[in-house]
């Protein structure tokens, strides 16, 4: 299986913050990223030398929507045919349902409450639509509340699925001096594999307040990532390695600066498609929150806290 290995950034020397008691911790991490891996890049073609960086981007201050609490899947009443999906919320309004391996357009839809900032939406299928979730026990799920989009895993007559573990390396790099204080770099893994593949990447910086709940910043904006295509080898991504290179130059993205006082939680992921005879394999999976990777570090710290 694909996987990756340690590597160091030399340039930055970093350290997450302390949890500050003015910060809510999350119930959990985010989950999976926007499109939950339905919104897949097109087969790449020969890999580019060189993927420019993303550019310096603001996790925005203040709540900027509805957001998600915890990674937790949704779970079907099969008997029922209903579901529930609980958020942060700033003001009532519809949800809709789509999910694409289940049908076309809107597949549920239903008014919600907001309120103390939380709000809890109770959906039901129809019979058609039900027995298709019920056949393939998950599929890839979206909320739709105006303009925002919630992903999600709906399942049914299926356990929960693990929690995801940590890339081996990469990391989401709390602040550039030691202080703790922002901004943050998100340093892209070392990927390796077997025999030269060609791979598509996209990272994320997750960002968590006890008003607004989960939302995801991309290289683009919120929401909003890019693919960017390399070649995984046997040694590490080949653009990592110029010259054959033993120690990598990672993809880095950032300053992604951090507003104070907002009690803000944030985690790296990043999600990968390897292309195998031009058929995608998708895997996603958090990055360490500190100077190095997960497997250098001894084990994976999900969140960077900012007060």
């Amino acid at each position: 299986m694909p996987m990756t290995r340690s590597l160091v950034l030399a340039a930055l020397v970093l350290s997450c913050a302390p949890a500050a008691a003015s910060a809510q911790a999350p119930a959990g991490p985010p989950g999976p990223p926007p499109g939950n891996g339905t919104d897949l890049p097109a087969p790449p073609g020969t890999a580019p030398a060189f993927v420019a960086p993303g550019t310096a981007a603001s996790i925005p201050a203040g709540p900027v929507g509805p957001g998600l609490l915890q990674a937790a899947d949704v779970a079907l009443n099969r008997s029922k045919r209903t579901f529930s999906v609980s958020f942060a919320c700033q003001a009532g309004g519809t949800l809709r349902v789509t999910a694409k391996a289940a049908g076309s357009g809107t597949l549920a839809r239903a008014g919600y409450r907001c309120t103390g900032g939380r709000a809890t939406a109770r959906l039901s299928l129809s019979k058609k639509v039900a027995a298709k979730v019920v056949k393939r026990k998950l599929v890839a799920a979206t909320a739709k509340l105006g303009s925002k989009r919630l992903s999600f895993s709906l399942t049914a007559g299926r356990a929960p699925a693990k929690a995801k573990g940590f890339w081996t390396d990469g990391h989401l790099q709390c602040s550039a001096d030691g202080s703790g204080a922002p901004p943050a770099y998100l340093a892209e893994p070392d990927f390796t594999t077997k025999s030269t593949t060609p791979i598509s990447t996209r990272g994320w910086v997750a960002w968590y307040t006890a008003a607004g709940g989960w939302h995801w910043l991309g290289v683009n904006g919120e929401d909003r990532g890019r693919w960017d295509t390399f070649t995984a080898t046997a040694t590490g991504v080949a653009q990592f390695h110029p010259g054959g290179a033993f120690e990598p130059i990672p993809f880095t993205w950032g300053p992604v600066s951090v507003p104070s006082g907002q009690g803000i939680y944030a985690i790296g992921v990043y999600e990968i498609v390897y292309w195998v005879a031009g058929q995608p394999d998708y895997q996603w999976q958090y990055v360490n929150a500190g100077t190095t990777g997960a497997a250098a570090a001894g084990a994976g710290n999900l969140y960077c806290v900012y007060a």
